[in-house]
């Protein structure tokens, strides 16, 4: 067996894109201007330049005191970590009045995930706050990071890994990655990291079937020497394959590349012209019960259809998981040509399933059937975490129309991509309903749309509407929305190819927080996603820093007319604007 280096990935060699969420959220919250009734107030401005870290981390903050002299403020960061323990750090900063100053406060976070922070300046000899930033977020991942590049292995030539340092650093590291079996070294490979990333590549293709490991080793001049190792599997090849590309988090069905466009409410007699208006998965009726199911089940087989197959009866609920009957139906479909993804629960803590519960059924499916992954849906993001470990594949369900801010769906993205540091599919289950029980209305085509897009922009992974409406329910489903639905599978279909690509991360995001961007690399041109999540028009003005040139630039999706100048992307998003832009680089 032989090893080899890849070169450095492009989409992650810069700094990934749910930072610049993080940074975008400080500085809305820090960057505000001192009242105009208080000579000396400050003005307080955080600019996190790196990402934060498992481990010490520096807040970087711009501070203006108008007057003269000195004055003494005593700076007072506090935060909750993921899993609930408060923790604080406190700096006496001696102010210089008159004039902008910077200072790094240190602090530690002892986990990774989603901090939520407060950052208080209070002046003791006034015995006054004289600044309050709350509702701050920091996003740390672990210091360093290895994956490989499948949920497992069958017929793959190579097994394929990354190990990242989430920290830029100029000095270069001497690293080592092995692959090991039974703490027997197969195969070994060292390199001298220079920046971030180093990526390799085992080959795999006479292993026999079984557990193995991947193993990094490492001497970090600052951490010192440390070591990290993930699990891979390798299962004998079978007729029926549904993997989940761990790099780019994009589903593998029988090989090829998936991007789920699916419908909930589904029944057999439906397929067929759902098939047509290009959706290809989906969820069916909650009513469906034993052969209605198996009927459907072939039904999609036929029609080319992916089905999403419950479990949901059998625990939602429920005292105790009814074991024996999930384990029956598993192994009555888990060889089924239809078969996408095991649904394991929907909103499990509405239905009160505890934690544990959700855990013990999926292990128990992982045993009965490697082949398939595990799908489940969480509607409140507190809970996230909790069930976590219970499923391959984090579906959320976000309906904030007409009661919430249309930006809830950014939010719930973030946070559930964070929640499982990006190494699981997010998959967004969009509002196409209203008219019932507390959503007074449904959404707007427009609405419909910009929710798409922010999930899309978020980092989606598939998109299934809820739901399908007979033509007697269109009280809840208005036939404009659900032509709009059927339009938006079409360009979902259409740029399928492009959806599934690993994410570019830039130097800058756009200066309106309103205004979000996602890049993907695409057969040699980039792909500018862009959503304005403002009831009025917005600018893009994007620094295209980390890309190479760019020649031309032209519209694919949406009615915003770009420019191309000088690195810059611009254009003018429309209330609740959506767009897709094709740029080419230099020469092209």
């Amino acid at each position: 067996m032989k090893g080899r280096l890849l070169p450095r990935s492009g989409p992650r060699g810069a700094v990934s894109r749910p930072f610049y969420f993080a940074l975008l959220a400080l500085l809305s919250a820090c960057g505000q201007m001192a009242p105009k009734t208080t000579l000396d107030v400050p003005t307080v401005q955080i600019i996190q330049e790196q990402l934060p870290i498992v481990g010490d981390n520096l807040l970087d903050l711009q501070l203006f005191r108008p007057g003269t002299g000195s004055r003494l403020l005593l700076a007072l960061l506090e935060w909750e970590t993921p899993s609930g323990e408060q923790h604080k750090a406190e700096h006496r900063l001696q102010v210089p009045q008159g004039r902008l100053v910077h200072y790094a406060l240190p602090y530690r976070l002892a986990e990774a995930g989603i901090h939520r922070a407060a950052l208080r300046l209070y002046d003791p000899e006034r015995d006054t706050t004289v600044h309050v930033a709350e509702e701050l977020r920091l996003f740390a991942r672990p210091a360093w990071e290895l994956l490989g590049d499948r949920s497992y292995y069958t017929v793959e030539d190579e097994i394929r890994f990354r190990l990242r340092r989430n920290r830029r650093a100029d000095t270069t590291i001497p690293v080592t990655v092995e692959l090991q079996r039974g703490g027997e070294v197969l195969d070994r490979l060292e390199a001298n990291m220079v920046g971030q990333e180093v990526a390799g590549a085992f080959a795999a293709a006479t292993l026999p079937a079984g557990r193995y490991e991947l193993v990094a080793r490492w001497l970090d001049p600052v951490g010192g020497a440390d070591s990290l190792a993930v699990a891979c599997e390798k299962f004998a090849p079978a007729a029926r394959e549904v993997k989940i590309d761990l790099f780019s988090q994009s589903l593998l069905v029988d090989g090829e590349p998936f991007f789920p466009i699916g419908l909930y409410w589904l029944r057999a007699e439906d397929l067929g012209p759902m098939r047509r208006l290009h959706f290809n998965s989906g969820d069916y009726y909650y009513k469906m019960r034993g052969e209605e199911v198996a009927a459907l089940m072939d039904a999609a087989a036929v029609e080319g259809m992916q089905i999403l197959l419950e479990l949901t009866e059998y625990a939602r609920r429920e005292p105790e998981p009814d074991y024996r009957a999930i384990a029956a139906l598993v192994k009555r479909y888990r060889q089924h040509p239809a078969l996408l993804a095991w649904y394991l629960v929907d909103e499990p803590d509405e239905t009160k399933m505890a934690p544990a519960s959700a855990l013990a059924i999926y292990e128990l499916i992982r045993e009965l059937d490697p082949y398939h992954p595990v799908y489940l849906v969480n509607n409140r993001p507190h809970t996230y975490a909790a069930y976590l470990d219970a499923s391959d594949i984090l579906a959320i369900d976000v309906y904030p129309i007409p009661n919430y801010s249309i930006s809830q769906v950014s939010d719930y993205m973030e946070r559930a991509r964070w929640t499982s540091l990006e190494r699981k599919p997010v998959w967004l289950i969009a509002q196409a309903f209203g008219g019932v029980e507390h959503w007074a209305r449904s959404p707007t085509a427009d609405e419909l749309r910009n929710m798409i897009y922010q999930g899309l922009v978020g980092g989606a992974k598939g998109v299934l509407f809820y739901r399908y409406c007979q033509e007697n329910e269109r009280h809840i489903q208005p036939l404009a929305l659900w032509r709009e639905v059927q339009h938006l599978a079409a360009e979902l279909d259409e740029l399928g190819p492009v959806l599934l690509q690993e994410e570019h991360s830039l130097e800058a995001q756009p200066a309106s927080g309103e205004v979000a961007v996602a890049i993907k690399e695409y057969k040699g041109d980039f792909y500018a996603f862009a959503v304005n999540v403002a009831e009025d028009t917005r600018q893009l003005d994007l620094r295209l820093e980390g890309l190479p040139p760019m020649g031309r630039v032209e519209v694919v999706r949406g009615q915003a007319v770009p420019t191309l100048a000088n690195g810059r992307l611009a254009a003018e998003l429309g209330p609740l604007g959506t767009a897709v832009f094709r740029l080419q680089t230099a020469g092209i």
